[in-house]
């Protein structure tokens, strides 16, 4: 199994690499296996760790020193997981309104717009009526007679 692919989005599904026992998410990035006690770090795992270890660092020292890509630490950073230190040079910037932002793809203006509109969809959707092509008939989405 490639580094990659070994982490699942469900941690429960993580298989060691020692012994095949099945690998538990204890937090912070880092799985042990209930088995042989084998530790591992996901992407995350790695960046905290790092960052523990040498303290606030740039996207590029973070890559170097974790063997992550520059475009997974970013990813990690539009994700919510990683946030820019305030003394930093560096910017993210909303992808909504361009304003400069610390962590996450929106400012907290931005990302109160976007809740409350996918939130408003998403309420509608329950009552949007379609037009049932076979029987020329209204019905709701939930509704599936």
């Amino acid at each position: 199994m490639s580094e990659e692919n070994q982490f699942a989005p469900d941690p429960s599904l993580v298989v060691c690499r020692e012994c095949s026992g099945v690998m538990q998410y204890r937090g912070g990035g880092i799985y042990i296996c209930e088995h042989c006690g084998h530790e591992e770090m996901d992407d995350y795992g790695k960046v905290r760790a790092f960052l523990e270890k040498r303290g606030p660092s740039n996207a590029f020292e973070i890559a170097e020193g974790t063997g992550l890509s520059r475009t997974k630490v970013v990813n990690l950073l539009k994700d919510g997981r990683l946030e820019i230190s305030r003394s930093s040079s560096q910017t993210l910037f909303c992808e909504r309104c361009g304003m400069p932002i610390r962590s996450g793809e929106y400012c907290s203006k931005c990302e109160n717009e976007v809740k409350g509109l996918e939130e408003r969809n998403r309420k509608k959707g329950i009552y949007n009526a379609l037009l049932k092509e076979s029987d020329d008939k209204m019905r709701f989405l939930g509704n599936k007679k």
